[in-house]
């Protein structure tokens, strides 16, 4: 099946940036906001106030998005490839900026999860970062490339059921990282190494435990496009 056959795509807007101030209502969705399959803003992110004439090019959580610019794939750094992922995950409102694009999946065959992790597994996305065009400094691809993407999609059941025990695992182990954090900043006060050992056991067992269980739901995935 042909991506493009279940799901559109809508590109960013050319943005002025004289039109960008420091506290505008929605913020602007850059490619450098792209980290590691999030969407995350920076003090320095522009931001700018609501238009209706925009309206086709807002963000909302959930929404899956792709970088149409960055490295190819002969650079050694797969966060910056052309073509990586990211979710929207935020709760304040945005526009989406040239050279990024949105996924607008027909959701009675397609869950916008479903396809979010597809492309997080690394050969669906070294398959779609390697049909870049440009040059040895910087790859483009278009939304027609993303829709060009063949795929065999299992039913749609089974989509949301591998989407959202994913997205649970993502979100207890972003979870599991805050209190990790917490319990980094606390150990000053747990001066005993027994109680600073078992709570390196713990948070070590949480680990494996999570990440198992991710890789497996993964590998559902990488059979159906293999």
């Amino acid at each position: 099946m042909r991506l493009g056959d279940v799901c559109c795509f809508q590109n960013g807007y050319a943005f002025k940036s004289g039109s960008f101030m420091p506290d505008g209502d929605y913020k602007v969705v850059k490619i450098k906001e792209f980290k590691d399959g999030e969407v995350r803003f920076f003090d320095d992110s522009a931001s700018i106030n609501p238009s209706p004439n925009l309206v086709q090019y807002e963000v909302e959580k959930g929404d899956v998005l792709f970088a149409l610019t960055g490295d190819p794939v002969s650079k050694n750094n797969p966060l910056s490839w052309v073509g990586r992922v990211a979710l929207y995950n935020h709760e304040i409102p945005a526009y989406l900026n040239q050279r990024v694009c949105k996924a607008m999946p027909n959701i009675s065959e397609l869950d916008s999860d479903y396809l979010y992790y597809y492309f997080r597994v690394f050969e669906n996305f070294f398959a779609l970062a390697q049909r870049a065009t440009g040059s040895a400094s910087q790859a483009n691809i278009s939304t027609r490339t993303i829709a060009d993407v063949r795929l065999e999609l299992p039913s749609l059941s089974t989509q949301k059921e591998i989407g959202r025990t994913l997205r649970t695992l993502d979100d207890k182990i972003a979870n599991n990282t805050k209190i990790n954090h917490h319990l980094v900043a606390t150990s000053v006060t747990d001066s005993s190494p027994d109680i600073r050992r078992g709570k390196s056991v713990s948070r070590r067992a949480a680990r494996l435990a999570f990440s198992s269980s991710r890789s497996a739901c993964l590998s559902k995935i990488e059979a159906q496009s293999a």
